[in-house]
């Protein structure tokens, strides 16, 4: 069994004759020591080639595979000299062009010296374009140290830092050839435009990806005018998008062309037409065959938008059915991976399954995180801490959004995590603060003619902003707005519905039918959430404690998300009927708990400690299915607690 000879101390380099240093920078330059190379490159006779490598490899500068075996090679480097160096590897590289033989290795070991050569440049440009985009970065990079990189290039090195993370690299290499327009040919133009607008997307500017697009026009978008017309809609440009669409119908019929004209149809259906001929165009798109042999950065995901779609359309099934697909097709390090992974939180919060959502957000890495994703991860944690009456978590989430709020653009693929933030910024008492981007979403929605699927969400945010300030006039014109929506939408329909009951509510006018009947619906139409907190609500401020009872076991059956789904007809949670359901101890805990003794004095009375009242008023509060101690104090006075400390 043959052993590796140990490194060689640098002082012997001295003692190695000419040849043998030269078949040394060889090695080092990445070559092997086939004789025949070896003789050509040096310019000497095979004879003398063939001594060089044999004395190397007897002498165990070389190991058995011919790899150099030194510690030090930066000595080797000094003691060979930048002349000698250079000038072996361009006449290394020299034979290898001249061959058709040139490999990655002794390219990149050619190129690492700094010998400028337009065919290296070419050759490592045609690998990078094999290569994963992490590698391609890397080999993109040393193709433009040695020569000049073509419009081509610099746009598929654009393509590759994108595709690895890097986008203020991508976006800056997208605009150099930008920037000459004049010259560059339109397929290189149409793609820097891709990239730049990608990019925009990224950081939450629609409008600025809309305006590139707007400055490239139609004719030399070529095969990305269904893109163009994409992001037109997304940024409220729709007769802008509709004239764009109408030009791409000469674009070669591949598969990409034709989903991304699909996708662009569903987002025009979606403020012109239906939400089902809307959902079914932007499905169609993932269905078709094929996939593309390089990836490509888009502003968006066609999974991401036909997720969103169906989010506001109630549609969770569907949006989760479509997110679980592209997470399996998913490339690993896919700069989408965040995007479908938030959207799927973002669906199992509004399920109500609060644990699986919060799972999903705690495994994600936010740091690299752009605007338009940091969105939602604020989004989310609003949302979550809301749900769950956690004020601490509240507050330090508000907080954390001041950021993206202050720099974001609003487009219609943002309303959903707007509408969270706006009820956030009524809960912890700043509104201003986020009133430029709820009217900024009002005017898109205005300036699309009101559409139902993307505006119903919206203004049944409104109509909880409303309540949550304690103004019902301001409910009105969201209630009108989802009135109309209702006319083609049996979503918006759900939640006018909803909107009318809450009215009542708040008007005191608590009819438990129809409030029951409002909350059923906001289940099924997939806000089972939204029903508990309604049906819970009208529980609070009702009188009769057997009307207050019922609402509550309608709320807690509601807050509770099941394998099965959200429907009302799923299996309703067990709950008590009246005060005496609790245990005989948590009626006793309530009782006095109600009455406003501390968790200290309560223990003193019952002769436990106040920790043990905690756990049995953290039961109660997860029995009756509680956001907050306010409400599970309101839960318990509506039940009947309290009212013998009061006769």
């Amino acid at each position: 069994m043959s052993t590796l000879p140990s490194p060689l101390p640098p002082t012997e380099l001295a003692e190695l004759d000419g040849p043998q240093l030269s078949v040394l920078a060889l090695v080092l330059l990445g070559s092997d020591l086939d004789e025949t190379v070896v003789a050509r490159v040096l310019d000497v006779e095979p004879d003398r080639a063939r001594a060089a490598v044999d004395a190397l490899r007897s002498d165990g500068w070389v190991d058995e595979r011919d790899a150099l075996v030194l510690a030090d090679r930066t000595h080797l480097t000094r003691t060979l000299g930048e002349n000698r160096l250079n000038t072996l590897a361009r006449r290394l590289l020299a034979h290898h062009v001249e061959r058709g033989t040139l490999t990655l290795p002794v390219a990149r070991a050619v190129a690492a010296t700094g010998t400028p050569s337009d065919e290296l440049s070419q050759f490592l440009c045609t690998q990078a374009e094999l290569a994963e985009p992490a590698a391609a970065v890397v080999l993109y990079a040393e193709a433009g140290r040695v020569g000049r990189l073509g419009d081509s290039a610099v746009v598929a090195y654009a393509e590759a830092c994108a595709l690895n993370g890097d986008l203020d690299t991508a976006v800056g290499l997208a605009d150099s050839v930008l920037e000459r327009s004049g010259t560059v040919d339109d397929p290189e133009l149409a793609a820097a435009v891709r990239i730049s607008a990608a990019g925009a997307a990224f950081c939450g500017m629609i409008d600025r990806s809309a305006e590139l697009y707007a400055w490239l026009g139609a004719d030399r978008a070529g095969a990305d005018a269904s893109l163009a017309a994409s992001l037109l809609v997304v940024a409220g440009r729709l007769d802008d998008a509709e004239a764009v669409l109408a030009t791409s119908a000469g674009a070669p019929p591949t598969a990409a062309t034709a989903g991304a004209a699909l996708v662009a149809t569903g987002l025009v259906q979606s403020v012109t037409a239906s939400a089902n001929a809307a959902l079914n165009s932007l499905t169609r798109a993932l269905s078709l065959p094929g996939r593309a042999s390089r990836p490509r950065v888009l502003p968006d995901s066609p999974a991401a938008i036909t997720a969103l779609a169906a989010l506001h359309c109630g549609e969770l099934a569907h949006a989760d059915a479509v997110l679980g697909r592209a997470r399996e097709a998913e490339r690993p390090g896919s700069v989408t991976a965040n995007r479908h992974q938030l959207l799927t939180a973002w669906t199992s919060m509004v399920r109500g399954d609060l644990a699986a959502a919060q799972s999903r957000l705690d495994g994600l890495d936010t740091a690299a995180m752009r605007q338009r994703d940091l969105l939602f991860v604020h989004g989310l944690r609003v949302g979550l801490a809301r749900r769950t009456g956690d004020n601490a978590a509240l507050l330090q989430a508000w907080a954390g959004a001041q950021g993206v709020i202050a720099e974001y653009s609003v487009d219609l693929l943002s309303l959903l995590p707007l509408g969270e933030l706006w009820l956030t910024s009524i809960r912890v008492g700043e509104p201003a603060r986020i009133t430029h981007l709820v009217e900024d979403a009002q005017s898109l929605l205005r300036t699309l003619g009101e559409p139902a699927m993307w505006g119903s969400a919206l203004h049944w945010y409104g109509v909880q902003a409303s309540i949550l300030a304690e103004c019902p006039a301001d409910l009105m014109p969201h209630a009108r707005a989802l009135g109309e929506a209702a006319k083609v939408s049996t979503y918006a329909s759900g939640l006018a519905t909803a909107g009318r009951a809450w009215l009542r509510v708040l008007q005191g006018d608590i009819d438990a039918a129809s409030v029951e009947d409002a909350a059923r619906t906001l289940d099924r139409i997939g806000l089972p959430w939204d029903g508990a907190r309604l049906a819970g609500e009208a529980a609070l401020r009702a009188s009769d404690t057997r009307v207050a009872t019922a609402l509550l076991q309608v709320a807690r059956a509601l807050r509770q998300p099941t394998s099965a789904g959200n429907g009302a007809d799923s299996a309703v949670v067990s709950s008590p009927s009246t005060p005496g359901s609790l245990t005989d101890r948590e009626a006793e805990v309530a009782e006095l708990l109600v009455q406003g003794l501390t968790y200290r004095e309560i223990g003193s009375r019952l002769y436990i400690s106040a920790k043990t009242i905690e756990h049995h008023v953290a039961r109660i509060r997860r029995r009756l299915g509680a956001g907050s101690r306010s409400e599970l104090l309101s839960m318990l006075r509506a039940m009947g607690h309290g009212y013998s400390a009061d006769s």
